[in-house]
């Protein structure tokens, strides 16, 4: 016979986080559908997968900038992280919402303007702010605009507007 001051062995609290993982996995990992495939603007962002380094002509101009793209969310949201691990890093996530892309771009000023594709053609995508969190939009700086311009298959050119 048990002590009743001795714990049960099955119920710790490792115990619960297992059974609360294996429950959330089971959810989330075993009703997967069909592979995703989003809008043509969608899937031309895809393209950017990777790392890329090139320089900037805002602030410092010729300044180093290193950009990284990587999927998530079962490949429905591409993550940019501009200046990755350093002080000055941002993302922006890049998803279809209705059929057309969009991006939430979460910034170093500390506010979250939210952007709907405005116009595209084939090698370029024109965003355009449409509300956001943390700003103001009368007072406040903050992003209200991009344009992503695809050179080639090894250059691109993003121009942000302020």
């Amino acid at each position: 016979m048990r002590d009743k001051n001795e714990k049960d062995p099955i119920y710790t609290p490792c115990s619960h986080m297992l059974a609360i993982c294996c429950f959330v996995c089971g959810i989330c990992g075993g009703g997967r559908g069909a592979p995703y495939s989003g809008s043509k603007e969608y899937e031309r962002m895809k393209g950017l997968i990777g790392a890329w380094e090139g320089t900037s002509n805002m602030g410092k101009e010729g300044q180093p900038i290193r950009v990284e793209y990587r999927l998530t969310a079962g490949v429905s949201a591409i993550v940019e992280t501009l200046f990755p691990g350093t002080p000055e890093e941002m993302i922006s996530v890049y998803h279809d919402g209705n059929g057309k892309l969009s991006m939430t771009h979460y910034c170093m000023l500390q506010n979250q303007p939210h952007m709907k594709l405005l116009k595209a053609d084939a090698d370029r995508l024109d965003f355009m702010f449409s509300g956001g969190s943390g700003i103001d939009p009368k007072k406040d700086a903050h992003m209200y605009a991009l344009t992503i311009l695809f050179v080639d298959r090894d250059h691109i050119v993003q121009n942000w507007t302020f």
